[in-house]
């Protein structure tokens, strides 16, 4: 498929940043049940796991207003470069582009799967090992005895795919693409692929950085190997979001970091609840049938569109 061009210099749309702050609110609200339950289950026995209420709630309204904020200030950045939301910015101004959303949704499905591999294999091969030793020796829960359930993971993975593609991609993505933009531009206004490389990669970088936090709130030491890992393993899946949103919109990016963070802290967490050897293994069979299943209904999406294109195609008289 190919590359969804939003014209450069678009005027502000007042409904379109009403539909992200409809998006942001709940999101932001929504990680709550996981982030309580991580606390809960990594607190050292014995201590106080009291939650302020009041604090919770002032800290997820103020993350609330900044993602709004800057989320906003993305929106005049991306206008200026030709990035965007096409699909809700066609929606809102009722003029849709010529793409099926069904063939995004396709290409995030491809994605996420490419993206989860990688993880899963950096995860399993790489550092899982050093780390199950590194917990070990400090008496530190793995991070599978601590699981939350399938359904605070979904509402995590809702919250991350718009939060997080809200500020590190359409604000942090867009900001130093526009900036780069400044010097190197094509004459339409938009930067040159290489500064959208370097953006990505930046952004990316700083989108791993971020999750240390997270790392650090559950009691983790925060030394080489649990910095190396988190940032790596972040930083992948970034670098793909990214690529997404400047190639097909924001809305493609978020669908693939929501889909991704649904495998990985929904679909691969149900597979430890059933009880006995037999049902694990049914389960695990289960969610690998539903992911194959989605790829291939991706695969049959993409392959029609690209015989729907040849099919439209002319040749110039």
């Amino acid at each position: 498929m190919n590359k969804i061009l939003l014209p450069t210099k678009r005027p502000w749309s007042w409904k379109l940043y009403l539909v992200l702050i409809g998006l942001i609110v709940p999101a932001t609200f929504a990680i709550l049940p996981y982030a309580i339950h991580l606390k809960s289950a990594y607190s050292q026995p014995g201590t106080n796991t009291g939650i302020g209420w009041e604090i919770m709630l002032l800290n997820t309204v103020l993350n609330s207003l900044l993602i709004v904020g800057l989320g906003g200030i993305g929106l005049v950045l991306a206008n200026r470069i030709g990035l965007g939301l096409p699909f809700l910015e066609g929606w809102v101004r009722r003029k849709p582009v010529s793409y099926h959303f069904r063939n995004i949704a396709a290409i995030a499905w491809i994605a996420t799967a490419g993206i989860v591999l990688v993880i899963l294999f950096l995860q399993i091969v790489v550092f899982g090992p050093p780390m199950k030793a590194m917990f070990a020796e400090l008496g530190i829960k793995l991070p599978e005895e601590a699981s939350p359930s399938p359904l605070y993971g979904f509402l995590a993975a809702f919250s991350a795919g718009v939060t997080e593609e809200t500020l590190f991609r359409l604000f942090g993505l867009s900001l130093l693409a526009w900036l780069g933009g400044l010097l190197f531009h094509d004459p339409d206004g938009r930067p040159k692929l290489a500064v959208l490389w370097a953006a990505n990669i930046l952004f990316a970088i700083a989108f791993g950085a971020a999750h240390l936090q997270t790392a650090a709130a559950i009691g983790w030491p925060i030394n080489a190997l649990i910095i190396t890992r988190t940032i790596v393993l972040n930083s992948l899946a970034g670098v793909a979001f990214g690529w997404l949103f400047w190639t097909f919109g924001l809305e493609s990016a978020m669908l693939a970091h929501f889909l991704t963070d649904v495998i990985l802290h929904s679909l691969i967490p149900l597979t430890a609840m059933p009880e006995g050897e037999t049902g694990r293994i049914l389960a695990i069979a289960g969610v690998i049938l539903v992911i194959l299943l989605a790829l291939l209904w991706s695969g049959r999406s993409l392959i029609e569109e690209n015989r729907r294109q040849v099919v439209n195609w002319k040749p110039l008289q």
